[in-house]
């Protein structure tokens, strides 16, 4: 039977967390990212929206769809490259074997 290789948040560490704990902890670093950038965005009056936000009779409806919009970006964006940075390993039953040995190739079907 051949092995899978399993993503570690850390190559090392002896207990990794749980994809979903290490998404949600990536999820809500790139909240964050997404609040603060939009804030910066407001503050700065960036293309004129802190007038519009200002001007219009109701800002509370267009200033959530923007922090929410860019909340989810950013957290989709964070979680997207935390996902793709995992890094595959080797299963640890050849520890004294220093050289990594690429797995062999699936076998291809015949026509």
């Amino acid at each position: 039977m051949p092995h899978r290789y399993f993503p570690r948040a850390i190559p090392g560490d002896p207990n990794p967390p749980s994809l979903l704990v290490f998404l949600g902890m990536h999820c809500a670093m790139g909240v964050a990212a997404g609040t603060v950038c939009a804030a910066i965005v407001v503050l700065i009056d960036l293309g004129g929206i802190k007038q519009l936000l200002v001007n219009s009779s109701e800002p509370f409806i267009p200033m959530l769809v923007l922090f929410t919009m860019f909340a989810l970006t950013f957290g989709a964006v964070k979680m997207g490259t935390a996902i793709m940075s995992l890094p595959l390993e080797a299963p640890d039953e050849a520890e004294d074997d220093v050289e990594y040995h690429e797995p062999p190739e699936p076998a291809q079907p015949r026509d």
